[in-house]
């Protein structure tokens, strides 16, 4: 498994989930790096979706905050893997999940209010 850092926006609210370990939620979030084109122009290059999942605190923090803000930007780091699913109409797909250690909102064109937890919390 690799271990990988990116920062994308979230596609919709997290729903959090319960389990008998604890609280949890699966985010998807669309990567789009840019590149340059022939004319050496910037541009959007593929969308790449990620399913990436939290849990505890951070899942807690998480969806409230895509509930306060939406289609946030958030950077997320964490072990990364790759597996091939079929579609309903037979076709195969990529599907590329991160399992976080570390998930936050970006600050790149948001604007973010923190409150610091207290212990215990």
């Amino acid at each position: 498994m690799s271990y990988i850092s990116r920062v994308g926006n979230l596609v919709k609210v997290p729903r959090l989930r319960e389990s008998e370990t604890g609280v949890y939620c699966h985010a998807l979030v669309v990567v789009s790096d840019r590149e340059r084109d022939e004319n050496k122009q910037w541009r959007d290059g593929p969308a790449t979706t990620y399913k990436v999942s939290v849990s505890g605190d951070q899942a807690r923090n998480l969806v409230a905050a895509a509930q306060d803000g939406g289609n946030i930007r958030v950077a997320f780091s964490g072990r990364y893997r790759v597996t091939q699913e079929e579609g309903k109409a037979g076709e195969a797909h990529r599907r590329h999940e991160v399992r976080a250690d570390e998930i936050g909102v970006s600050l790149r064109g948001q604007r973010v209010t923190v409150h610091k937890a207290e212990r215990g919390e």
